[in-house]
């Protein structure tokens, strides 16, 4: 009789251990599941968006019958939503400075007390970027004689947004162009350090230098340019 109990109790003991296996077997499968399935998010914005948003429309209503302009959400405006949703900070290392629509969020972001820091190009940095400095931004200029030719972005240290596009409103209307977005963190953290090198190389360098060109003056450069350049 005893031994039959020794035999129960042992049984009993070995069906614990297999269900108390079994759970926790299964608890590691599931965090080792969830942790592989956390790969890196990415995206890509193509330009052009074929025209220039109706601000009216934007802030909910145009009231023109025969308004040209786009009456729908663009790359344009999603790029701003970006900027709109930044928590802690936003580091903008830029070649070409001039769309209004994205330099307002940038200042609307400062105001909510998102940290916002901006590394320029000094011969690229188009006048109506004035009212970044006069908002307050941090500004920092390449006053090298080489190009700072960077385009890229960081949002809160967790989300990078680089390639061609210049922050131009002419380029996102319609220019060829990309813009790629990513949160890996191995591509993230080489940008991250490019930037705080840069911050740290033009260190007092907040100087713009600005010369107003007419439009003239553009279609006058550009064919000298070419006409000397043919072969």
């Amino acid at each position: 009789m005893s031994r039959l109990w020794e035999l129960t109790a042992v049984l009993s003991l070995s069906t614990n251990l297999a269900i108390t296996s079994y759970i926790l077997y299964n608890l590691w499968k599931t965090r080792w599941q969830c942790e592989v399935s956390e790969e890196p998010e990415a995206r890509v914005l193509m330009f052009p968006d074929g025209g220039y948003q109706c601000n009216y429309w934007t802030a909910g209503h145009c009231h023109f019958e025969n308004c040209t302009l786009l009456h729908h959400k663009t790359n344009k405006t999603r790029l701003k939503e970006l900027l709109e949703g930044a928590v802690k900070s936003i580091d903008v290392c830029m070649f070409v400075l001039s769309c209004a629509v994205l330099l307002d969020a940038l200042i609307e972001a400062h105001r909510k007390g998102v940290t916002v820091r901006i590394v320029c190009d000094n011969m690229k940095i188009s006048g109506s970027a004035y009212k970044i400095t006069e908002a307050g931004l941090d500004v920092r200029v390449d006053n090298s004689p080489s190009m700072m030719h960077h385009k890229f972005m960081i949002i809160d240290k967790e989300i990078l947004l680089t390639g061609s596009y210049n922050w131009t409103a002419s380029g996102a209307a319609y220019n060829r162009e990309n813009v790629f977005i990513t949160d890996e963190k191995y591509v993230l953290d080489q940008f991250i350090s490019e930037f705080e090198k840069l911050w740290v190389t033009f260190e007092g360098s907040s100087e713009i230098r600005y010369e107003a060109i007419t439009s003239c003056d553009v279609i006058r450069n550009r064919f000298v340019h070419r006409s000397n350049n043919k072969s």
